[in-house]
């Protein structure tokens, strides 16, 4: 079993880590006032002596944008960004750069408006940008992101166009997409928004490049494939290497993988350094059942030692998913050896071609090598082996000597769950009681371990541990009804384990468990209408084998008979092998289970 299999590899149609305005607010407000100086300078060069027709009108109550009012008001408006953040700011700033139309100063108010995170903000600001710089690549993509994410379709529209109409370079839009290609609904509303364009601006080659990107995504992989190659057809055409694999993947998707290869083998032509392209030709050779070929593109790329290593650890992954476990091992073998930080995933996958290949000793000695991120799952996939192998009392060991310390609780559960999922329920005690030695302080430990106990008839264990936990979080509903509930089970101190029960009760009073061990509690005290109507609302919430035991037996008691046998019934329809509602059902009832079986043979 290859618990860990599974292609990591990021989207080739995902994001680049590409922004043309980014961390503006960050930038350093001595560096602001330099980059404003000439401004200020100019115009002090400027004032000649003032006349009295120079005064502000009275018909005019706007101030007089001197130097001298711009360094007052500016320096007024950086002490509040720098005291009370950019909220509060960005009014004092919006005002100057509206009065000054100082291009600096009103990109600072962007990024002021960004750092806010209030949309409002920065579709202000970048209204201002473009009144005042209609040219602004940065401006149109500030604004595109406030419209997209509000799913204003039209007035995206409308920015496009007059984007078109300024001549904007537009390269802000496939990269949008690109960093936005998981979340449906932008893409939805950019796809939209493209649609209403008129023709002529449909033939933009980034309106176009985006457009295909957006029918792919939503799944309209035709019209996809016939925009992609219109656009590639076109000699004034960008080339770009999205384009090919928007095409390819819509042919794949629609399944023509042989289409799809020639594409990338021609997209690999044109661009043969770029891995994009690269790692999915490899991947389609492979799925294509031609591992062969996919093994010589990978030879014949000429890449740098690093992108080598990213391939070729994608390629193994490849190989390993379609059962190619020899060819894993031999590109792995052929890797460089200076592998930068990623011996780690290399020895994982060398480690699961051995097994694949029957070698399961040869496989955990190499996992056994495995650090890093990798190291717990590792772990977990050489118990597995071991318990193929038949070695699983050396799990144990080997889990507590490679665990490391902070990881401890949530390695430690998998591996009992797998203990308890093999039958070996002692091996999980043994491995709980192991590991609370190292980390006294887990209450997920010592909670599983006390449940374990009682599994293993060790009640008393499960008391000690449970009020130990009690003590630690006295209000707990987990603990006070899996306390209450052993005691119930297990003793005959009926009052305080009720009394730990009705304590859970008021803080979980839908808890379907809590519930049931309360309905339960009445029946074991003879209070059977209570009983049944706690069960009741148990069964009601979660129509669980156990409850159903319970409020059968309930009903069965009362003589409500038929109404018991059809809450048996449809427990085990889905539940057939649960030890409690069988055993309580051959007590009661046996006849249903011999009609049950018969209705299954016949």
């Amino acid at each position: 079993m290859n618990l860990a299999l599974r292609k990591h590899m990021s989207s080739c149609l995902g994001a680049k880590q590409k922004t043309r305005f980014k961390n503006l607010y960050a930038k350093n407000v001595l560096m602001f006032f330099t980059a404003i100086s000439f401004s200020l300078i100019s115009g002090c060069n400027q004032i000649t002596s003032q006349t009295d027709s120079s005064q502000p009108s009275q018909e005019n109550n706007q101030p007089q944008i001197t130097p001298a009012y711009k360094i007052k008001n500016l320096l007024n408006a950086e002490f509040t960004l720098q005291r009370e953040g950019p909220s509060e700011a960005f009014e004092l700033f919006y005002e100057l750069a509206s009065q000054s139309e100082d291009i600096v100063i009103i990109e600072r108010l962007a990024s002021i408006a960004v750092a806010s995170q209030d949309d409002n903000y920065i579709e202000r600001s970048t209204n201002l940008w473009l009144a005042n710089e209609p040219r602004s690549e940065q401006a149109y993509a500030l604004k595109l992101q406030v419209l997209v994410k509000n799913k204003r379709t039209e007035e995206t529209a409308t920015l496009l166009a007059n984007a078109i109409r300024h001549k904007i370079p537009f390269r802000f839009l496939p990269l949008y997409l690109e960093n936005h290609v998981r979340d449906n609904e932008k893409v939805q509303t950019l796809n939209d928004a493209i649609a209403t364009l008129p023709p002529k601006y449909q033939e933009n080659q980034y309106i176009q490049l985006s457009y295909a990107h957006t029918l792919f995504l939503i799944g309209q992989y035709e019209p996809a494939i016939t925009l992609s190659k219109k656009r590639l057809a076109r000699s004034d055409t960008e080339k770009s290497e999205v384009l090919y694999l928007i095409l390819s993947y819509s042919q794949k998707n629609l399944g023509k993988l042989d289409e799809a290869i020639e594409t990338l083998l021609t997209a690999n032509q044109e661009f043969p350094l770029n891995t994009r392209i690269l790692s999915p030709l490899i991947d389609f050779l492979v799925e294509n059942e031609r591992p062969q070929q996919a093994t010589t593109v990978y030879q014949q790329a000429v890449l740098e030692s690093s992108e080598q290593l990213q391939v070729g650890i994608n390629f193994i992954r490849t190989l390993l998913e379609y059962k190619h476990p020899q060819k894993a091992l031999d590109i792995a073998n052929s890797l460089p050896e200076e592998q930068l930080g990623l011996s780690h995933q290399i020895q994982f996958l060398t480690a699961i071609a051995a097994a694949e290949l029957g070698n399961k000793k040869q496989a955990i000695e190499i996992m056994s090598q495995v650090s890093g991120n990798l190291r717990s799952n590792a772990t977990q996939q050489m118990a597995l082996w071991l318990y193929d192998e038949e070695q699983e009392n050396l799990i144990n060991n080997i889990v507590l000597n490679r665990t490391l310390r902070e990881n401890l609780p949530e390695q430690i559960a998998f591996i009992s769950q797998l203990h308890e999922e093999k039958g070996h329920l002692e091996l999980a005690y043994d491995l709980l009681n192991h590991s609370l030695n190292t980390l006294p302080e887990s209450n997920i430990l010592r909670y599983r371990k006390a449940l374990l106990a009682e599994r293993l008839g060790n009640w008393p264990t499960t008391e000690i541990e449970l009020k130990t936990l009690l003590q630690k979080d006295p209000g707990n509903p987990q603990y006070l009804n899996a306390l209450g509930y052993t005691l119930l089970t297990r003793t005959e101190r009926l009052d305080e384990a009720m009394n730990y029960i009705e304590l859970a009760y008021e803080q979980e009073a839908n808890d379907p468990a809590v519930i049931d061990s309360l309905g339960w509690g009445h029946f074991l005290k003879g209070e059977l209408e209570q009983s049944s109507y706690y069960l009741k609302k148990a069964w009601d919430i979660l129509p669980d084998a156990e409850i159903a035991a319970h409020y059968g037996e309930s009903l069965w008691r009362q003589r409500h008979y038929k109404q018991a046998i059809e809450i048996w019934g449809a427990a085990l329809e889905t539940a057939p092998k649960n030890p409690l509602l069988l055993n309580t059902i051959k007590r009661l009832s046996p006849s249903l289970l011999e009609k049950n079986t018969q209705e299954k043979t016949s």
